[in-house]
């Protein structure tokens, strides 16, 4: 058995160190800590929120990273919607940033929707097309 000194790591001890100190590790943990204050500040405020993760459940690029949205209050026929760009550790607010952010709110599309389920189908009224076809 091999004796250490005090105080010196194993390669293990190290390694973790050394992942710990990395861009991608602390960009992920301060990621996936914005998330979790958003998420409980719209469960506290009565909000309900949306992220657009890719298929592999890491973050899209473009600038919104999710959707809040409610029932506007003492409005039961009215909707809130905000898009959201979440911004995290170091990662500072930009002119670009706000000016894309704006332009997306511009360019938001809204449509209505009718989902009636029989018992054996989901039925969509009007049918949505699928993703890669045209609409009609």
């Amino acid at each position: 058995m091999k004796v250490r000194a005090p105080g010196s790591r194993s390669e293990a001890a190290i390694k973790a160190w050394a992942t710990r100190r990395s861009a991608h590790y602390r960009a992920t943990k301060s990621e996936s800590a914005s998330k979790a204050a958003l998420s409980a500040w719209c469960q506290d405020n009565g909000w309900k929120v949306v992220f657009f993760d890719g298929p592999t459940g890491a973050p899209r690029t473009g600038i919104v990273d999710a959707i809040i949205a409610r029932i506007k209050p003492r409005s039961p026929d009215l909707i809130e919607v905000r898009l959201v760009q979440l911004k995290s550790g170091v990662g500072g607010l930009t002119g670009a940033e706000i000016t894309r952010l704006k332009k997306a709110v511009i360019n938001l599309t809204s449509d209505w929707l009718l989902a009636a389920f029989d018992g054996d189908t989901l039925h969509l009224v009007p049918d949505i097309p699928k993703p890669g076809r045209p609409s009609a």
